[in-house]
């Protein structure tokens, strides 16, 4: 397994704003799959370009995913838990 940070954008109405999230996943596909249903309220609606949540008063997709470091994730760890 290999660790990533992921970093959502959410849309709310006329509002964005991000989210990030530590995921340990095989891949950048899986981890951002996991962070998409993580950010879910309700049950997801897959989009062409990410997830739609209770009826479409929400959306996410994945903004970036990158690999951290094996000696790193320890230390983002302390912050993000």
């Amino acid at each position: 397994m290999k660790t990533f940070l992921v970093k959502l954008k959410i849309l709310a109405g006329e509002y964005e704003k991000s989210s990030n999230q530590l995921i340990e996943a095989e891949n950048k596909v899986a981890a951002g799959n996991e962070a998409l249903v993580n950010e879910c309220h309700d049950t997801p609606e897959w989009t062409d370009s990410g997830v739609a949540d209770l009826g479409w008063e929400f959306h996410y997709s994945v903004y970036s995913c990158k690999e951290i470091a094996p000696e790193h994730v320890s230390i983002l760890k302390t912050y993000f838990n």
